[in-house]
Order: C-alpha cells, then structure tokens, then sequence
C-alpha cells in the first residue's frame, strides 16, 4: 500500500504541500496540463528548486491572468466541476475546501453559504488544494498520515484585522489532533495547509514502518534562522492490514420451561440440519420463579422463516423473537492432520495475520473408535499449527 507521510518540520501550507509532492517526482508538466482543463485565463505553473536550511527543495509557483478574489463555495466547486476531473480528485477536493469553509463558518458566526473565501478564492490557492489532490492520484497514493503539527506565536495582518497565530480558521481545523508552538513569531500552519492534512490524512507521530521508496522537501516562502522552512513528504510502501471479514446475520430466541432435555436435544439437531449456523440453550428463571432454557438459534438471514418455523414446530413453542446483527469471523478452509498416520479432517483459521489448524471433532471421535481409544489421547496428540 502507497502511504505518504508529511512531516512538519515548519508548519504546512497549501503551496508546501504541492510542492513536497511535485518534489516526490509528480512531473509539472502532467500538473499543469490537468490543471489547464479548468479553464482558467492565463493559468501557468512552474517549478523551481531552492534550499532551506540546507535542504535542497521544490517550490511551486502560480500565474494567472483572472483574479477573482471574493468567491463562494459552489463558485470554487463548480470551477472544479468544470475540469472533468476523477470522482475521487473532485471529491477529495470538495472535502478539503468545504471543511475550510465549515471552519471559516464557525469563526465568523454564520452559514457556510455566506463564507467570502478571502485566500481561498484566490486562484493559487484552488491550485494548491486540487493540485494537492492530483498528485496525490498520480502517486498512488493510498493512505495520507501527518505528524504532529507545529505553529508559530505571535500575530499576522488580515483582511480582519490584526489576528493571533494561529489564525482561528486554523485554530479551528486543529481541533482534535496534536500540535504544538515552536519559536517563530508568524503563522507557520495556513488554514489552507492544515485543512489539507487534516481531511484528506490522519495523524501518526511516528512514520510507519515499511520500505521507504522516496523523500520529498516543499519550501515555504521565507527563510527562517535555525530552522528550515520546509516540509517532508516521504512516499513508502507498508504492508496493507489484513481486513477482518463480517457478515450479517440473525439471531432467534425463544424462552420455555415446558419441554424435556430430549426435546431440546432433538430440536437442536433439527434446526442444525436444516441450516442453523449455531445453536444453544441458555438456563433461565421465567415467571412465577420456573427454571427454564432460552433456545437460541444463529442462521442467515434468507433462512430466518424456516428456522423460526422448525423452532416453533419442534418445541411448540408461542413465539420467537428475531433481530439482524452484524459479527466480525476469521476465515476458514477445509484441511487435514495426520494423528498416527491416519488422515483426520480438520479446518484451517486465519484472523490479521495469526492462524490455527483445528482437528474436527466428527473425524476424531471416528478415529478414537475405530482405535478403540479415548477421545482425549487422541485430542493431546493433535498437532498445533499456529502462527
């Protein structure tokens, strides 16, 4: 599985974002002719390579002819809707920019409708997001982490005035994740950078384990004593996690106190011939303080009237409860053992990466008679295979 990594050496932004992934080896040229197909007047893209810190960086740089600068959201989205783009592209990108957007709500008190998208609507910053978004498709990418985040101290000047770093959009999109203030008195983490991260990634402040396959650097735009205004991007192959199966399933109950042990056994075995995945009795205390047994049946769902119909025919039983629930199994497979040269049937489990190898009770009971040995012998010479 393709994961990339962000480490936020010096905060994030959207340009340092795109950077960090062109640098990861996404061509300028395929962004530029992707990007083109929004139609913007005079839209150029480059790229140039600079240092901070020492650090040899990408940074991105935009052109463009139109500027609007006061757009609402369904402006932006339909600009992108325009472009023809990948479901997942378009997708991914609505998210980031309508999350930016919720948080802009939320500081200024109003609908998300109402937004002015100040540096939003600004065409470079539309870039930043679904160029962030492109390269993120052409890279394979499958899974986005980031780390800790960091941000400055201080104040900046905006269209609002003068606001605390970091700016409360920000603030507002770090809700929920871990960050921390470094020593440089600016904003460091833009709204933009951080609804990047925070939507289309999740935080791990360690970088996974795996073969690590490139490393990429997006320069900010100033340079910084002592600390390089740079941000890491490291694309690495991990092992993807074993998915664990589910399926649906339904369960019956029945309560009584009317039947005999032959009965209950008898109609075990019945709804188990018929289909029933598990069955079982359950000791209970009915009403007017009588022991009782609750038969519980598990089945597939298509199999819910045939098996409440043999309940109630086998126990007379008035009525039976139902409901669906969902289970979480590990997979199995038919196998075989070999306990003193005999062939003893048995099945193969698997769960995340662990297994086992279980001898059938059917095959060794038949085995213990046919060697006119106890059960338990043979169960204590059953190899265990796990892993």
């Amino acid at each position: 599985m393709h994961v990339v990594y962000f480490q936020t050496l010096c905060g994030a932004s959207g340009d340092m974002i795109l950077s960090s992934l062109l640098d990861l080896g996404v061509p300028v040229s395929h962004l530029a002719k992707q990007l083109a197909r929004m139609k913007i007047d005079g839209l150029q893209v480059n790229a140039e390579k600079t240092t901070r810190g020492g650090i040899a960086c990408t940074r991105v740089a935009i052109s463009c002819g139109e500027q609007k600068t006061w757009r609402h959201l369904p402006d932006i989205l339909a600009c992108i809707r325009a472009g023809g783009y990948p479901s997942k592209v378009e997708g991914m990108a609505g998210r980031v920019l309508t999350r930016l957007g919720e948080a802009e709500a939320r500081v200024h008190g109003i609908s998300l409708d109402q937004v002015h998208f100040h540096e939003v609507g600004a065409v470079d910053t539309i870039v930043d997001v679904l160029g962030t978004c492109l390269c993120l498709e052409y890279l394979g990418v499958e899974k986005v982490l980031f780390s800790e985040l960091s941000v400055g101290h201080g104040s900046i000047e905006t269209a609002h005035g003068i606001l605390p770093v970091p700016a409360p959009a920000t603030a507002r999109l770090l809700e929920g994740f871990a960050a921390r203030t470094i020593d440089i008195p600016t904003e460091i983490l833009t709204p933009t950078g951080a609804a990047l991260l925070t939507t289309l990634g999740e935080q791990a402040v360690c970088m996974p384990a795996g073969t690590v396959r490139r490393i990429g650097y997006g320069s900010g735009e100033r340079s910084f004593a002592g600390r390089p205004n740079a941000l890491r991007a490291v694309l690495s192959d991990i092992a993807a996690p074993e998915e664990a199966h589910h399926d649906r399933v339904c369960i019956l109950e029945s309560d009584m106190d009317h039947i005999s042990g032959e009965v209950m056994a008898f109609a075990a075995e019945e709804l188990m011939r018929i289909g029933a995945l598990d069955v079982s009795w359950t000791p209970v205390f009915m009403k007017k303080g009588r022991p009782g047994y609750r038969l519980c049946v598990m089945g597939r769902q298509d199999d819910l009237a045939t098996l409440a119909d043999c309940m109630i025919a086998q126990t007379r039983t008035l009525g039976v409860r139902y409901r669906t629930t969902d289970r979480i199994i590990a997979s199995r497979a038919a196998a075989s053992l070999a306990i003193d040269g005999a062939a003893v049937d048995a099945k193969h489990c698997a769960y995340k990466g662990r297994s086992f190898t279980k001898a059938e009770y059917e095959s060794l009971a038949s085995l213990a008679r046919e060697k006119d040995v106890p059960l338990l012998d043979l169960i204590e010479r059953v190899p265990h295979k796990k892993k």
